[in-house]
């Protein structure tokens, strides 16, 4: 896998990892959302490690697409959070 697509994996192991512990604050619609990345996570980690040096378009695809999923949820979770903090929890 070249550089970029290290750079990119590890971003989105990041990302994971923040939302993972943001959902166990977040609404039920944002928990279900997390719910259903975690598989595609889960089977993109998978295809990395067998791919290796050769990770195909397919693979590089999937990880754009979890990694702009994960973006979303975040970036809903933490516009969430600050409407609660404003409005005293």
């Amino acid at each position: 896998m070249s550089t970029d697509h290290l750079s990119a994996w590890d971003e989105v192991r990041r990302l994971a990892d923040e939302v993972e512990v943001q959902t166990h604050l977040a609404s039920m619609d944002a928990r279900d959302r997390w719910r259903e990345i975690q598989p595609r996570l889960e089977g993109l980690e998978q295809a990395i490690v067998h791919s290796g040096e050769h990770t195909g378009d397919v693979v590089i695809a999937e990880l754009r697409a979890v990694r702009d999923a994960l973006r979303g949820l975040r970036d809903e979770l933490v516009l969430q959070a600050r409407g609660d903090f404003a409005h005293g929890w």
